[in-house]
């Protein structure tokens, strides 16, 4: 189902209004919809490059060591003049990946604004306070209410900046998973890829060493990283293009009914988020040998 192009203000304008912080929320999830007043591209510029640059200080200071394999797979899609929006996904591992992982990235993308993400990120951890509804409004964290469902208000501004020729970041997980095996994958993030205006590049991504850092159920819930031991790892993968079965899709829905094409939407979603799954599973399948040597294995 193509998106109906209101239905993110709609959204926006019945959120609650009654206390100064759900004043502010909606304010700023209005704001981060449309992105478009003067002050909002440098502002947003300037917290997105000083998390990025502090994230890549954190990672020279905090970390023993940071590996990571194929970033040119993720900055060649970045870089290149392209006409379609990027869609990257990676497993979770804890409350500070993003913006941890991205201090990897090259520090010429840093202050660049077509090259830094987009990402969802849990409203109730992130938005509880209206100076923090500002920072992640502007730092480009779009707010997620986990259980709302594929057709929530962060699932309709994840598709206006697709729609705007974007990169949007999911951990499709839905949530901090430190255990062995990956959780499997919601269906957001394929309702963005199939409803796009023009279909993502997808870009699958591996990484582990966070939850070293920042273990689930601590006290304090602060990264502490240990500069001579703590280890980082990412693995970028193969850039994957679901414009010929997005194509199928839309050419097969026409001929349907609108409750045999509510099934095949489902089927569709289905499709590509257990081939998105795979894709992250492959990288940290043949990461196995790397992260074995880096002490990062969970049998440790």
């Amino acid at each position: 189902m193509i998106p109906d192009r209101s239905r993110a203000h709609e959204l926006i304008d019945h959120l609650p209004r009654q206390t100064w912080h759900e004043r502010s929320f909606a304010y700023w999830a209005e704001k981060q919809l449309v992105a478009n007043d003067s002050w909002w591209k440098p502002l947003s510029t300037v917290v997105v490059g000083t998390a990025t640059t502090t994230m890549s200080l954190f990672l020279r200071l905090g970390f023993r060591k940071v590996v990571v394999d194929d970033l040119h797979k993720l900055t060649d899609v970045l870089e290149r003049e392209r006409n379609r929006p990027i869609v990257t996904v990676a497993n979770h591992e804890s409350t500070a990946d993003d913006p941890i992982i991205w201090g990897v990235m090259p520090a010429r993308l840093w202050w660049k604004p077509d090259c830094t993400r987009w990402t969802l990120g849990a409203r109730e951890l992130l938005y509880k306070h209206p100076i923090l509804n500002a920072f992640f409004a502007l730092g480009q964290t779009i707010p997620t209410v986990r259980g709302d469902g594929i057709y929530q208000l962060a699932v309709e501004i994840g598709l206006r900046k697709l729609n705007e020729n974007k990169w949007v970041h999911v951990f499709p997980e839905g949530r901090v998973n430190q255990e062995a095996q990956m959780l499997r994958f919601k269906w957001g993030v394929g309702r963005m890829i199939m409803e796009a205006e023009r279909t993502p590049i997808v870009v699958p991504m591996f990484f582990t060493g966070t939850k070293q850092i920042m273990p689930l159920r601590q006290k304090v819930p602060v990264p502490r990283p240990n500069p001579l031991k703590s280890t980082l790892y990412m693995k970028v993968g193969d850039a994957m293009d679901f414009a010929p079965l997005v194509g199928e899709w839309k050419a097969a829905r026409a001929k349907l009914s609108s409750e045999e094409a509510v099934r095949l939407d489902e089927q569709v979603r289905i499709a590509i988020v257990d081939q998105l799954w795979g894709s992250v599973n492959s990288l940290k399948i043949e990461s196995a040998v790397e992260i074995q040597k880096l002490g990062l294995d969970d049998n440790q």
